[in-house]
């Protein structure tokens, strides 16, 4: 079937045919592909229904492109409005022409006013392609005889049309909306929570609202115990044997899946080896399996508040895929031969073994580093290994800067919970030279792999981060002027050194959170994508996320194609298939992420 959507789309898009009604369409295919009339009807009802192509009278349908529609996802906003999301600019809704959409619904939308300096498209919805139906988390409201749920995430009211079971006017509950009557939403209650202001450390609620499972699939929790927790001698064949070198961890003090270690070694010349090693979570995840599927639904870890909620069943996350202190791991290793201006000379990548020797922290290598003397006689075998990596921190710091990286130093914020895992206060976290170091290994990883692959030409998921919008620039220029930032240019032809500079000239001023902020707001989102189309804010032609496929699906995705190239099964690493399911993980993958945030 689908072959045949894609045949008629072809034929659709053909211009010399003016009549595509359902007769002449299936005069054409039966002539062309012996097509039955009856399957390009079915075809036909499939492709009208995910928008791409719309009927009229008669049954003539045409290309909802040619008819300047666009097929996007609703954001409605509490006005009333809302936008289509649109890679090439939003398109704005009035309340007025919704047709009843709700947030977070898949519509196909008329462009009725083009894109205006100043302004964004404006349309109108002609059809509702997929309801964001899944169950939802809202506030039952009860007013006299009236009784209807407002959804946390969606912008209209649900009129109830069932009993509330047990439900007082102002509790959390979950429903499901089962129609629609004119427009509006009808829904039933599926469960209730209960009034959230009586019990404000319960976050089951905000998980439902947010479709986030605690559970894993029966089968991939089968699976992932099935997992043998040590690595045998089978496993080993091919790699190349590492556990005789130095190699360590350095994480927070809490984290339980370490997905990456280190090692380095400088040469006579002043130039370095630095080895970056990932766990080699694809070695037990496998392609379509159970724990692939849950693994590619969540896409990401989430790190709420003290609790993880895992992408990975802990067997996996904590155990036989974390690179605990003196046991065998498997991992894919990244070496670099680094120069004395932190570029990259020569690399490669490769299957291996790892035993990492010591599990740090980064409070304890900022004390070894500050000069602390205890924690140097405790770590006395590594203390060189240490000052070396800082060293070598500095260098790719400094290329960094060269290029243009900016730097926003925006503190994190830390929630700090009591015994009853209440959150008493939100701590800001500042980067230290500990954290930059294991920073700027990952980052230079990332990009050898990045372009490594690139060069190749198979299919890969990049990390991107777009050129900003000349508008957006533009808007913030004037702002960072009103404050007294003296900046040349109109924000059409920016680069990312042009942003560097303005946040080193207000580093040291009491304004410089705000300029950050604003501008950080002014540019693009990074996301995953197919393509590689660098990275601006770091000023790097070449991206991706490598180093964490133990909380990324990125990661693990890239892993798999990478050990596939590794084995020479490169027919795989550039097939259609492949493509596709490049293409699905990095929409997936964004999506998710922005969902954890």
């Amino acid at each position: 079937m689908e072959i045949l959507k894609n045949k008629i789309m072809n034929i659709m898009g053909d211009r010399n045919i003016k009549h595509k009604n359902l007769v002449h369409l299936s005069q054409i295919l039966s002539n062309i592909l012996k097509e039955r009339s009856e399957d390009v009807l079915q075809a036909l009802t499939e492709l009208e229904k995910e928008g791409l192509i719309y009927s009229f009278a008669k049954n003539k349908y045409v290309t909802s492109a040619s008819l300047n529609m666009k097929i996007g996802t609703l954001s409605r906003r509490d006005g009333g409005f809302g936008f289509v999301l649109q890679d090439d600019g939003d398109i704005f809704v009035a309340e007025k022409n919704m047709l009843g959409a709700m947030d977070g619904d898949t519509v196909l939308c008329k462009v009725t006013v083009p894109k205006r300096e100043g302004r964004k498209k404006e349309g109108r919805i002609v059809k509702i392609i997929r309801r964001d139906i899944e169950e939802l988390v809202g506030t039952l409201i009860i007013d006299n005889n009236t009784r209807y749920i407002l959804p946390d995430k969606k912008r209209v009211y649900v009129e109830l049309i069932d009993d509330t079971m047990g439900a007082q006017n102002g509790d959390k509950v979950v429903f499901d909306i089962v129609g629609y009557k004119g427009g509006v939403a009808c829904g039933t209650i599926r469960e209730v929570i209960g009034n959230i202001s009586k019990s404000p450390n319960d976050i089951n609620w905000i998980l439902k609202s947010y479709k986030v499972k605690r559970e894993f699939s029966q089968s991939a929790l089968k699976e992932a115990r099935e997992i043998e927790q040590e690595v045998k001698e089978n496993k080993l064949q091919g790699r190349r044997d590492l556990r005789d070198e130095v190699i360590f961890t350095i994480d927070g003090a809490d984290a339980k899946d370490l997905d990456d270690a280190v090692s380095i070694k400088k040469l006579p010349d002043g130039t370095f080896i630095l080895g970056v090693h990932i766990a080699d979570v694809g070695e037990y995840v496998k392609m379509s399996s159970p724990l692939d599927n849950d693994a590619f639904d969540r896409a990401t870890s989430i790190y709420f508040l003290n609790e993880v909620i895992p992408m990975l069943p802990i067997e996996l996350s904590n155990g036989i895929c974390s690179l605990n202190e003196n046991v065998d791991r498997l991992c894919l290793s990244v070496v670099m031969h680094i120069d004395r201006d932190g570029e990259v000379v020569d690399s490669d990548i490769f299957e291996s073994v790892i035993k990492s020797c010591h599990r740090l922290n980064y409070d304890e290598v900022q004390l070894l580093l500050n000069g602390d003397k205890p924690t140097i006689n405790r770590l006395k075998d590594i203390e060189g290994d240490l000052l070396t990596m800082f060293e070598l921190s500095k260098l790719l710091m400094a290329r960094r800067h060269r290029l243009g990286s900016i730097d926003f130093d925006i503190p994190e914020g830390e929630v700090v919970v009591d015994s009853d895992n209440r959150p008493i206060r939100i701590e800001k976290r500042y980067a230290t030279d500990a954290t930059r170091l294991i920073e700027n290994f990952m980052v230079v990883a990332n990009e050898t792999v990045a372009k490594t692959f690139e060069e190749k030409k198979v299919p890969f998921v990049y990390r991107v981060h777009e050129k900003p919008d000349a508008e957006k620039m533009h808007t913030f220029f004037g702002f960072a002027s009103l404050l007294g930032v003296n900046i040349q240019g109109d924000g059409k032809e920016i680069a990312p050194m042009d942003l560097q500079r303005i946040v080193e000239k207000m580093k040291d001023s009491e304004l410089s959170p705000v300029i950050n902020m604003v501008m950080l707001r002014s540019l693009k989102k990074a996301r995953y994508f197919e393509e590689c189309l660098g990275h601006f804010g770091m000023a790097l032609k070449y991206y991706c996320h490598f180093t964490s496929p133990i909380r990324r699906y990125p990661d693990l995705c890239i892993h798999r194609i990478i050990k596939e190239y590794l084995h020479g099964n490169h027919s795989l690493t550039k097939s259609h298939e492949m493509k596709q399911f490049v293409i699905k993980a990095s929409l997936q993958s964004s999506v998710k992420e922005k969902n954890s945030e």
